[in-house]
């Protein structure tokens, strides 16, 4: 009778380097699928963003603090502003 139990080295997987930007990138993968199973079961866009507003600034603020945080969103109008949020910019 033949094991079929393999050794865990035959099933070893080379590691491979992940970066920040992959994890921010997988992260925000997971925020638009949210988005969008959200919007199919018929839930307002801004309610969705206003609660993930709310979701993100409380983990910050476990995460880093309130001060850190709060300095953190002084730079959010500028930023709003100058169009680092801004999807789909129109061409002049």
């Amino acid at each position: 009778m033949r094991d079929t139990d393999q050794s865990e080295s035959e099933f070893e997987v080379e590691e491979i380097a992940v970066t920040d930007q992959d994890i921010r990138r997988m992260a925000l993968g997971y925020i638009d699928e949210a988005f969008a199973e959200a919007a199919a079961c018929g839930i307002d866009s801004a309610a969705v963003s206003h609660a993930a507003l709310f979701t993100a600034f409380a983990d910050l603020v476990t995460t880093f603090g309130e001060e850190a945080v709060a300095q953190m969103a002084e730079d959010l109008p500028s930023r709003v502003r100058r169009g680092d949020y801004t999807l789909f910019k129109p061409l002049h």
